[in-house]
Order: structure tokens, then sequence, then C-alpha cells
């Protein structure tokens, strides 16, 4: 056995010439299937664990779950080298790595392309990883991040132009919404003033009232007066 293989397996990191073009793609496969049920999310210590056992299974060299990651992120690099190429890629792996991992196929409304490299006929029938305490194992898919950063403005709908036109529309929305108040507000305060006049105007129609009523009240006391002292003269 060559001692340099040993002790790269061993590692967990996994050279690029230790794994076979069939234990890639059952690789591959068992990846992506998880990873798209889990809406392209992070896979967890447990999922890694099926991983590995849907590569070991039929297989003569075992794979860890930390082998089997580092597999994935070395091909995730190795997708975005191949994808910056002018001319089509011609890597086995392609195709069905731009399908999970492409920025124009992160919806996952497509159908998957056919893989082009053998994968192990058991690869989909195999029982699930030992039960392990639930801890999160952390994904940090670097080159998937980048991949989708460099195409994130890809994916924005609006141009300048139309993001200036947005904007004016806003405004004018803003300054109409404006006015409306602006004009209630004028509303409210001529019905105030209006109620204002028209209370005034009846307290000074109850003060009258009342200054005329103390006025006949006056007289009419004065003539009671007069009554009586012309009627003590007789």
């Amino acid at each position: 056995m060559n001692p340099r293989g040993s002790h790269s397996s061993a590692s967990g990191g996994g050279r690029e010439d230790c794994w076979s073009e069939e234990a890639t793609g059952t690789l591959i496969e068992a990846w992506g299937e998880r990873y798209l049920r889990l809406n392209r999310g992070n896979l967890r210590q447990k999922d890694w664990q099926e991983v590995a056992a849907a590569v070991n299974d039929g297989a003569k060299s075992r794979r860890t779950d930390v082998q089997c990651k580092n597999r994935i992120d070395t091909l995730k690099k190795k997708y975005k080298v191949e994808r910056a190429k002018p001319s089509p890629s011609k890597w086995p792996f392609f195709q069905r790595l731009d399908y999970l991992i492409g920025a124009n196929n992160s919806s996952g409304t497509k159908k998957p392309p056919p893989v082009g490299f053998p994968v192990n006929p058991k690869s989909s029938a195999f029982l699930k990883g030992s039960k392990t305490t639930e801890s999160s194992f952390d994904d940090d898919d670097d080159a998937a991040d980048e991949v989708k950063k460099e195409h994130r403005v890809e994916d924005v709908g609006l141009s300048d132009g139309a993001a200036c036109r947005e904007l004016a529309r806003a405004i004018l929305k803003f300054g109409e919404i404006y006015e409306r108040v602006e004009s209630s507000k004028q509303q409210q305060m001529m019905e105030l003033e209006r109620q204002r006049m028209e209370f005034a105007k009846d307290l000074e129609f109850q003060r009258m009232n009342m200054f005329v009523d103390a006025q006949l009240e006056m007289e009419k006391l004065k003539r009671q007066k007069l009554l009586t002292r012309t009627g003590k003269k007789h």
C-alpha cells in the first residue's frame, strides 16, 4: 500500500487522485440528494454520515464523513475553475454540479441533467448512519458562496434606469399623500374656525338676551315703585 495515499486518507483531506470516478459520482449523488432535500442548505453531521455510508456501500476503501465533506469542497472549487473557462467544460461532473450549485439553477425547478459517469447502483439504497449526538456540523461552503456572490448582480431585476423610475414614482406618490394630508388638515382647521365663530355668535346672542331681560326687569320694578308711591299719596 502506498504510504502517502494512506496518510492522505487518514488525515481526512483526500487527494484528487485518491477518489475514483465511480466513488466521486456516488458521493455527488448522495450529497446532492440531501442538499436538495434541505433546499440547498448546509448538511448536518448526521447527513454527512449518511453520505459516507452511501459512498462506502460496496466500496473497497472506507471514507469518513470529514473526507466526504472535504472532497465536496474540492469539487466545488474545481467547478468554479471549469465554469470560468470560455469554452464548454468537458469535465464529467460539471453538468451535475452546475445543476446543484450553479446560480441559474438556484430555484431547483429544472430537471437534473443526466450524469456522465458510472454510479454505484447501490448508492440510493443504504441504511441511514448510526445515531449520534444531535450536534450541528457547520458546512462552510466558501466556494458555493463565492459563485453565488459573483452572480448576485445578474439576479437583480432592476437596471439603473428602472430603479430611477421606481424612485421617481415613489417620490410622486409621497407628494400626493402629503398633499392629501395637508388638504385634510386645512379642512379640519376651517371646520374648527367655523364652529368657533358659531359658538361666539351664540354666546353673544345669549348675552344680548340676558341684557335685554335685565333691562325689562328693571323697568318693571321702576313701574311698580312708581305705582306704590302714587297710591300712598291718594
